[in-house]
């Protein structure tokens, strides 16, 4: 029982019913009260004429029919109400009152906007309306944006909701088809629905007239909207909130089941649509808060990675809370030159759009400098330096960047207060380890200069490097040292997909509740290039020579054409000309050639020196012109840092087997 009065879900009781009975007895009885009523009813009556006499298409005005005119424009609906209004009763006081109480404690349970609709439905459904349905801005509901308001005032929305009450004369499968939830549908500027959202006003029609419901019902295209409104009572609500409009509230009830609309009736759809506009805009402000975060997040990380040939990569990422989206954890997969190829994983301190936005200068930062090709302690050093300048106030960062040559089968590793890296043998006997890296300081400190230094180490085809940040062994209730031990023990197997690892990591070892963002990037180490070679020669003047036979026999074996030979040759010469004429010492020179999708060329020296191309093809001094060929007759080169020197290459591209 609501308030005295019977109602069950999906059902309906007519509480207007006796009160309409006696107003008949009291018209028979009282000539006063009679004549009051009779005239309110006229009044109505009149009101109905003068709407089925206003076309909401645009058509010029027709007289209206029925006795004496209703005073006012007849393109608004009335919110005519009898001298003592018949449903200000105690009855349907304590319902409205119900309703409201109910709509303050069970709309806006959630911050999802069909799910808000639907509860406004189960509300007004049996107590208010027969037919409820829920009508948003189609940018609000896809797009959780406001829109501009057409110019024409017209509207296009997309329906959200819909209720109907078992007592309906209609059937719910027609309600189905004529309202599909879900559907886009446009609304003429002229229609009550266009007119409710451009006027910011309810408008009620105490029974929809004919032609008005035939207009629609063309207007929308939809002729069994017709059977919808015609002869049916009809109220509309727009949805505003924060000086918004949002969309509208639509109910329609049967008249020969209960009482039309009246004025009453407005007051609580007006406060119904309060309460559900407010809940509407609060889902989306969030869900336009999270879409931005997400969309932020995911153009600051990879969008797809590339690890070069014969390396397996997985990685995940997982936001610190369900609310906030975004942080300042990342990785990245970098392919370098000769088929190497850089891992990095790096934490900003701190979450929020600020971690997030410092996070994506870092990542941009060393790609930046990665493709450079500098050494990577020389890398973590230029990081260092950038990252005060990245961000107001104090900030600092931990970062690892693995870099793995696929050929020498050795990973260079150089950390900056990172979590160290696990490696995994291929063979299961041998328990998987933590790799005791340099710490060396976190990014951004300033205050120190020290250098950094990096570890190198032999990985065996089927080794797997695992990175992570803290936020998948570090937690408030476990210390990283215990984190490390369980990440271990869950490491077991080698031959493992690497995708079934990252899963059994994060559904391991993250924990629920207050936890930090994390990013976790898994590598498995595949088999070195097969078609590649090798050779050292002393920095000799006949060193040139043999560096010329050595590659046309080598490219030759693996079928290239003839025309890549002799460039590979060319090229090669003069990489290796330039290697001992400015060689510092009887150090050898190193030349290494790689077959896969191109050809490439690398001649290492002892020298550190970056070699510079001369600037034209006819420039009188002679230095240089060895690199113009290389450029011109390559289609990519460049050079690099070691530890020992530097190392020149060069790639030649569309590479057939010769026929």
């Amino acid at each position: 029982m609501v308030g005295g009065v019977a109602a069950r879900v999906w059902g309906w009781v007519d509480v207007n019913r006796p009160v309409r009975q006696r107003a008949r007895a009291r018209r028979q009885t009282d000539g006063a009260g009679g004549q009051a009523a009779r005239g309110w009813e006229h009044a109505v009556d009149r009101t109905v004429a003068g709407q089925a006499a206003t076309p909401f298409s645009g058509a010029p005005d027709v007289p209206e029919t029925g006795s004496t005119g209703t005073g006012g424009d007849k393109r608004t609906p009335r919110h005519a109400a009898p001298p003592h209004d018949w449903h200000d009763t105690a009855d349907s006081v304590r319902l409205r009152l119900a309703l409201l109480n109910r709509a303050s404690e069970e709309i806006g349970t959630t911050l999802d906007l069909v799910r808000t609709a639907e509860e406004l439905v189960a509300i007004a459904i049996p107590d208010f309306a027969d037919t409820t349905w829920v009508l948003l801005q189609e940018r609000v509901a896809t797009h959780h944006e406001i829109p501009a308001p057409f110019k024409d005032g017209g509207a296009r929305v997309r329906r959200l909701a819909l209720g109907v009450s078992d007592k309906d004369p209609l059937p719910v499968e027609f309600w189905l088809s004529t309202l599909p939830i879900g559907e886009t549908a446009v609304c003429p500027p002229a229609s009550p629905f266009a007119r409710c959202m451009a006027e910011r006003r309810s408008l009620f029609f105490p029974v929809v007239p004919d032609e008005l419901a035939g207009r629609t019902a063309e207007d929308f295209d939809r002729p069994d909207f017709y059977r919808a409104m015609a002869g049916r009572s009809l109220l509309l609500s727009p949805l505003m909130a924060r000086g918004r409009v949002l969309g509208l509230l639509a109910f329609n009830r049967d008249p020969a089941e209960r009482a039309e609309f009246c004025g009453r009736d407005v007051e609580l759809a007006d406060n119904l649509a309060r309460r559900t506009a407010l809940c509407i805009d609060n889902a989306r402000l969030y869900n336009l808060e999270k879409s931005q975060a997400l969309t932020l997040q995911s153009s600051l990380l990879p969008k797809r990675v590339q690890p070069p040939p014969g390396m397996e990569v997985a990685h995940r990422y997982v936001p610190g809370s369900d609310v906030a989206e975004v942080g300042g954890d990342w990785f990245d997969v970098i392919p370098l030159t000769g088929g190497r190829v850089a891992l990095v994983v790096g934490d900003v301190m701190g979450h929020g759009m600020q971690a997030a936005t410092v996070m994506g200068q870092l990542r941009t930062a060393v790609r930046t400098l990665a493709r450079l090709e500098l050494p990577v302690t020389e890398l973590m050093a230029h990081l260092d330096a950038l990252l005060p300048d990245m961000a107001d106030g104090f900030l600092f960062a931990t970062c690892i960047i693995a870099v793995h040559d696929p050929e020498a089968r050795t990973c260079e590793i150089v950390r900056a207060g990172h979590v160290p890296p696990v490696i995994v043998h291929p063979d299961p006997s041998v328990k998987p380890r933590v790799e005791d890296v340099p710490a060396n300081r976190p990014l951004g400190l300033g205050f120190v200069s020290d250098p950094f230094e990096s570890w190198t180490l032999d990985l065996p085809e089927g080794s797997l490097l695992v990175l992570c940040t803290d936020g998948l062994v570090e937690s408030k209730n476990r210390d990283i040292g215990d984190g490390l031990h369980l990440l271990l023990e869950n490491l077991g197997d080698p031959e493992a997909g690497l995708e079934e690892i990252c899963d059994t990591l994060t559904r391991t070892l993250v924990m629920e509740g207050d936890r930090d963002d994390l990013a976790l990037l898994v590598a498995r180490i595949g088999r070195a290039p097969s078609r590649s070679a090798s050779w050292e020669l002393p920095a000799e003047s006949y060193a040139v020579r043999e560096a010329r036979h050595f590659v046309r026999q080598q490219a030759g074996s693996w079928g290239l054409p003839e025309n890549t030979v002799d460039t590979a040759e060319l090229l090669v010469s003069e990489l290796a000309t330039n290697a001992v004429r400015h060689a510092a010492g009887p150090g050898p020179i190193e030349i290494r050639l790689s077959y896969d999708e191109r050809l490439t060329c690398e001649v290492a020296d002892q020298v550190g020196a970056e070699p510079r191309p001369a600037a034209l093809p006819d420039d009188l001094e002679e230095s240089g012109r060895g690199l113009f060929l290389v450029s011109e007759l390559s289609a990519d080169w460049g050079s690099r840092r070691t530890s020992t020197g530097k190392v020149v290459w060069f790639a030649l591209e569309g590479v057939g087997v010769a026929a």
